[in-house]
């Protein structure tokens, strides 16, 4: 009994470990383009400036609220290739001007490069988590056998398997940092083209809805 006690002291930071593990091992959803898939990022622009949308092809980045997604599907329907829509002073603009655009989807390539390298680093992490989760089923099965040396050895085991857990948390954190430093350059760079559009006269006014 005495055995008993001493390993389940020294488990509780290897069982805290297991409840990530546990939440980690759930099936991931990646959401990456491909062939019949429809890619739709909703953002609040950081700026608090007007709402725009930048549509390439099936996929699109929406910077605004809900009503202006919707408005990004039903202007699909009637505008061919890609465009940026924006409004501005209670007017729709959409460009589709190629030197605009060219720096429109520049702007934003550095993001998608970030998220593909993002998904990646979550498919580590499901790997990873599903080891814990084996351990944390082995640990949950010695607890109730009350095998003290089992659980002590798979407590060892789980905190092993914890370390490159920890290591991809910090990168996916890492991740994170960089891509919100370059959605704040993308933003800035919108509201670059939109005002060179307004001022051009790229920018095409869409008539007024009733």
């Amino acid at each position: 009994m005495q055995d008993t006690h001493r390993a389940s002291l020294s488990l509780k930071r290897p069982l805290l470990l297991c409840a990530l593990a546990a939440a980690c091992a759930l099936p991931l959803l990646p959401v990456q383009a491909g062939e019949g898939i429809h890619v739709s990022r909703s953002l609040q622009a950081s700026d608090g400036g007007a709402p725009y949308a930048v549509v390439r092809g099936k996929d699109d980045v929406v910077a605004g609220e809900r009503a202006d997604s919707a408005r990004i599907k039903e202007l699909r329907r009637s505008i061919k290739g890609d465009f940026l829509w924006f409004r501005d002073g209670g007017k729709e603009y959409v460009v589709q001007d190629p030197a605009t655009m060219g720096r429109v989807l520049a702007a934003w390539a550095p993001l998608e490069a970030i998220g593909a390298r993002m998904g990646g680093q979550g498919a580590e992490m499901g790997r990873h988590g599903a080891a814990m989760g084996s351990i944390g089923a082995k640990m949950a099965l010695a607890a109730i056998t009350f095998d003290g040396d089992k659980m002590e050895a798979l407590g060892k085991e789980m905190e092993a398997a914890g370390k490159p857990m920890e290591a991809a948390g910090k990168k996916m954190e890492e991740l994170g940092k960089e891509m919100e430093r370059e959605q704040d350059k993308a933003e800035r760079a919108m509201r670059v083209e939109i005002r060179d559009a307004l001022s051009k006269g790229t920018a095409r006014p869409l008539p007024l809805r009733s």
